[in-house]
């Protein structure tokens, strides 16, 4: 990505990403609810879609959410992670984390993206901020179109066999499923709560933990298609934890959410 330390392109084999959101409620006062503040605008909407939902959810569409968190892991063509960014830390600028984003990944066309949702969710709130700032990312556009796992995996499209099955429960639930801590004690739901309150450092590491998360999902994708033997699911994931140590993530959570890794051991063997 943007400030990748000179690593050459050819080393680069997928960029695993995860985006957190918020809703831009000044972009719904000015389309949906004129003459109501962007607070206002926010909770009328969020209200509209829980009533609209039968009181199942309160997820704004994505046309109008935007960035405030972008974490992306730089995995080299042996699966190994190399490097873990939160971009424009610890500011956090919208329009950067934007266009660090973009920069990287139009920089090394030849890496596949690796995502949970990010087909359905991510890339599209992404592809319209690009739009907003005018970001040219021309080389991206071939890796856009569906069915294309060596361009970009997202891993809800393969265990939802493209959206014929519910993948119930998520990303969490895959992560359990390995044994993996999964979320702790924070959800999707809070980060809107936790930005108005300032903590964007918490929302920081809630989007690493979970891109590692989707990181080691990968992996044992990886593995169940034959591309990664057990021993180096084992040993990729003592690498990436080195990593994540070695760069002093200290946004809050990562912490704990390494130190619950080690008692999570790869099972290398299946018993007949």
């Amino acid at each position: 990505m943007a400030g990748n330390g000179g690593c050459s392109k050819l080393d680069i084999g997928w960029i695993v990403f995860d985006v957190e959101t918020v809703v831009d409620g000044e972009l719904l006062a000015r389309c949906l609810y004129p003459g109501l503040s962007p607070e206002e605008a926010a909770a009328a909407e969020t209200e509209r879609v829980l009533k609209k939902s039968g009181g199942d959810s309160t997820f704004v569409p994505h046309t109008f959410q935007k960035p405030v968190i972008i974490c992306v892991l730089r995995v080299d063509k042996s699966h190994a992670l190399e490097k873990i960014t939160c971009l424009d830390a610890p500011q956090f600028r919208p329009s950067v984390i934007v266009s660090q984003f973009w920069q990287g990944v139009c920089q090394v066309p030849d890496a596949a993206l690796v995502s949970f949702n990010g087909r359905g969710f991510d890339l599209p709130v992404l592809e319209l901020a690009a739009f907003d700032h005018g970001i040219d990312i021309r080389s991206y556009w071939p890796r856009r179109g569906r069915f294309k796992p060596n361009h970009h995996l997202d891993l809800q499209e393969e265990f939802s066999n493209y959206g014929t099955a519910r993948v119930y429960g998520g990303l969490n639930m895959l992560a359990k499923r390995l044994g993996l801590p999964g979320k702790q004690g924070i959800k999707g739901d809070d980060v809107s709560a936790l930005v108005a309150a300032g903590r964007l450092d918490r929302v920081a590491g809630y989007c690493v933990c979970d891109t590692l998360d989707t990181y080691f999902v990968f992996l044992r994708h990886e593995r169940v298609c034959g591309r990664v033997s057990p021993d180096q699911e084992a040993e990729l994931r003592r690498v990436a934890v080195r990593v994540a140590r070695e760069q002093a993530l200290t946004y809050p959570g990562v912490p704990e959410y390494l130190d619950a890794l080690d008692f999570y051991p790869v099972k290398t063997s299946v018993s007949a």
